[in-house]
């Protein structure tokens, strides 16, 4: 479900910078998007690609010459820069090139740019892909090889090249890309680490900042993959290139944090922890009022409010008023897509002359189970029209171009306002009435303020626009808001509704009631009087915005520079808990009890790739006995140290008899079956509790490699297994594969099929296994 919903901010264009994410997290109205903050690898679709390897030819002749005349850099140059950055694109052909002017990156500044397009084909299958390349200065703005084009030639572990020389790596090849960032200083500011496994290809993935006139730039990044041969597989750089404000400030760092402090604030509410894809905990929180995330203009010393939501950074609520047509659940048997559609008509959301020319009845994505009728019309200037229905209640989920919210969506095809506001205010909490069940009980309008004044939802030519935030015994719930959009006659426009809805109510009721008073959350969540400039953009944050819109300005921000995750204050238990959407693992011990231990490096290195963790005590225990389910466990870490894994989307999924939800095994027997490791099957055990014994390991390491077809061939080993007992091994061909392959070695002659396996003779084992990676015909990762 996360990632559909990934995908749909993705394709409504919405890119949230790294300045104004921790806004983002605890605005009203503004879901999660944290996992789409990272940079996303663009490149410009609507340029003229012109065939072949002649010079470039532009639509107009006219403008042919204006570009060329403009250009510094030839084609040629722009193509051997390229190959020259990235050896591995001197023996890939060119497809096609086109020089043009576009705006179809972020930011949204005008570029000349030659776009390159590659071309790979082997046998009947042909790789593209494309870089862009500053026609003016020879900066390299992007390139991405396709990963099944160097997925013969992956770095497995041990890498040849650690993070750290990876990073230098990585460096080095944007000063060399970018000339024009020479003398500007570059910072590392996030290292993912995309893929520091056990198991699978080593591939290091790093974001830069660039400071101007000392100070941090908040809205560019530079990113750099890096394989663990030291061979660079992607750039992407999103610089401003136009000049910078001074960085002199009229309002000096001591007004600025008197206003932050005067201003200072917090709310109690519902809050959902989660952290990656694991497990949601519901509790009352006091979280920080939004502005506490806004900066201050360093020369007005007023508030830039970024985006859309800002404006209710101080909101308060009004009640939505119950109205003659409330909504009312549909009844009997699930909908038809033409009942859906004059459901969407009645509420004169259809364009007139609009023509259903599209219909689907499809799985939903917002809750589990949901079945929904998706619907496309078109009218005859070709403008679109979405909605969704739900088949079973008849609510209407969605109203949108295409998945595409205002502000994202481009051109919007909004009509000019032309009633009063107090007008537009009426029609949205009638239609919230009619349109979302029991909106008067769960729901209430938040509503603007003089904050907003300026904000862009105030113009005459964009949508009146309603958020309405939902409530739970008089509590606000954080992540459950519903965004309505009118048109300026007073229709309907967009209709936005929370990506997840899943039922909440008996979570709620779980929750232990605040013991933490409101003035001692104040003093707890307090900022420590810090404040930093920096450089930010407000304005046309999102592709093909209003170019006149855009602003930069020197701002301050409270905190350092490395600002730490948004945080709430437990109200029940007085703990500060972490809102990062994905924790920052936390650097393990090598583990109390293993120093001078036979299998001590293997055992720390396993540590340090986050396979094993130490107990609460920090030791690791290395001479207890195994259950199988612990080796599944270890096995899984190898491919995914995340331990986050498989509760979010199965839903009361038993995956056999003895692994249910709740299971301590849960999660790794979710990757294992999705990876095809193993097959569900709800009415036998997998025997996870079982001791690991020396021939299950044997079995378990034939899977591991997909050798049970073959092994299951050998009615009898290859050969006669070398031990003294083979009498006593019942899967002889799993043991003479798994022997042969050096995992599993003799004892004094003797296989010992029965003796227990420990943790430390599992990490060798396990360490043995990842050697063989690039070596077996198969991929062990997935």
């Amino acid at each position: 479900m996360n990632d559909k919903r990934a995908s749909r901010l993705r394709k409504a264009g919405m890119l949230t910078v790294a300045g104004s994410l921790g806004v983002g997290l605890l605005l009203p109205g503004v879901t999660n998007a944290a996992n789409d903050s990272a940079p996303v690898y663009r490149f410009q679709e609507d340029a003229k690609i012109v065939p072949g390897n002649g010079p470039a030819q532009p639509s107009e002749s006219s403008d042919s010459a204006i570009l060329e005349k403009e250009a510094k850099i030839t084609k040629e140059q722009a193509i051997g820069r390229l190959r020259e950055l990235f050896p591995d694109l001197k023996n890939v052909e060119v497809s096609s090139a086109s020089l043009g002017e576009s705006t179809n990156r972020y930011p949204p500044v005008p570029k000349l740019v030659w776009t390159i397009s590659w071309s790979v084909t082997k046998g009947n299958s042909t790789s593209s892909f494309h870089s862009e390349v500053d026609a003016r200065t020879g900066d390299v703005w992007s390139t991405s090889f396709p990963g099944a084009w160097l997925k013969e030639e992956e770095s497995f572990y041990p890498p040849a090249v650690n993070q750290e020389k990876a990073a230098q790596i990585a460096l080095e090849l944007v000063k060399k890309a970018i000339p024009s960032l020479q003398n500007d200083t570059l910072e590392p500011f996030l290292s993912y680490g995309s893929q520091s496994a056990l198991f699978g290809p080593a591939l290091y993935d790093f974001t830069f900042r660039r400071k101007v006139n000392g100070l941090f730039v908040d809205f560019e990044s530079i990113n750099v993959q890096v394989r663990g041969d030291g061979r660079v597989t992607g750039l992407l750089a999103s610089l401003h290139k136009s000049s910078y404000p001074s960085p002199s400030p009229q309002i000096s760092e001591r007004e600025a944090a008197a206003k932050y402090k005067k201003d200072f604030a917090v709310d109690l509410q519902y809050v959902k922890l989660q952290n990656g894809s694991g497990p949601r905990e519901w509790i009352l929180g006091y979280v920080r009022n939004p502005i506490f995330y806004a900066p201050v203009d360093a020369q007005t010393g007023e508030y830039v409010y970024e985006g859309l939501y800002a404006a209710y950074g101080t909101s308060a609520y009004a009640d939505v008023l119950r109205t003659g047509a409330s909504f009312k659940a549909h009844t009997g048997g699930p909908l038809s897509a033409e009942q859906a559609e004059e459901l969407v008509k009645a509420t004169g959301y259809v364009p007139e002359g609009s023509k259903l020319i599209q219909k689907s009845e499809q799985e939903g994505w917002r809750t589990p189970g949901q079945v929904v009728w998706s619907l496309n019309w078109k009218n005859e200037n070709g403008h679109d029209t979405h909605a969704i229905v739900d088949t079973r209640t008849g609510q209407i989920l969605e109203l949108s171009e295409n998945g595409i919210y205002p502000p994202w969506n481009q051109n919007p095809n909004v009509k000019p306002r032309s009633i009063p506001t107090e007008s537009a205010d009426a029609r949205a909490l009638q239609l919230f009435d009619e349109l979302v069940p029991q909106a008067s009980e769960n729901w209430k309008l938040v509503k603007k303020n003089s904050a907003g004044k300026d904000n862009v939802s105030s113009k005459k030519n964009e949508p009146f626009t309603y958020q309405f935030q939902r409530f739970y015994n008089g509590i606000p719930v954080q992540d459950q808001q519903i965004i309505l959009n009118l048109n300026g006659d007073g229709s309907l426009y967009t209709l936005q509704l929370p990506y997840e809805q899943e039922s909440i109510e008996e979570a709620l009721k779980a929750v232990k009631p605040a013991a933490v008073t409101k003035e001692e959350a104040l003093k707890r969540l307090q900022a420590d009087g810090r404040v930093s400039l920096s450089y930010t953009m407000n304005g046309a944050f999102y592709t093909g915005g209003d170019d006149k819109e855009r602003k930069l300005l020197l701002v301050y921000r409270q905190g350092s520079e490395a600002e730490s995750a948004p945080q709430v204050l437990d109200a029940a238990s007085g703990k500060l808990r972490d809102l990062r959407p994905i924790p920052a693992a936390p650097k393990p011990s090598e583990g109390k009890d293993i120093s001078g231990h036979w299998a001590q490096k293997e055992l720390a290195e396993l540590v340090r790739l986050q396979v094993l963790v130490p107990d609460a005590d920090g030791n690791l225990n290395p001479d207890a006995v195994l259950t199988y389910g612990d080796w599944l466990t270890m096995f899984a870490r190898g491919i995914r140290p995340d331990s986050y894994y498989g509760e979010n989307y199965r839903k009361d999924e038993a995956l056999y008899a003895d692994v249910r939800p709740g299971s301590p095994y849960y999660r790794t027997v979710s990757l294992l079956t999705d990876i095809n490791r193993l097959q569900p099957d709800p009415d036998r055990k997998l025997g996870v509790d079982e001791p690991l014994t020396r021939e299950k390991l044997a079995s378990a390491l034939v899977n591991e490699l997909r050798y049970e077809k073959l092994s299951s061939l050998l009615d009898k080993p290859l050969g006669k297994l070398a031990v003294t007992d083979e009498d006593r091994v019942t899967n002889k061909a799993d043991v003479f594969l798994v022997m042969k392959l050096g995992l599993l070695q003799d004892i004094g002659g003797e296989f010992r099929p029965q003796d227990a396996v420990t943790r430390a003779q599992a990490a060798i084992v396990l360490m043995r296994l990842a050697g063989l990676q690039g070596k077996t015909d198969q991929p062990i990762s997935y």
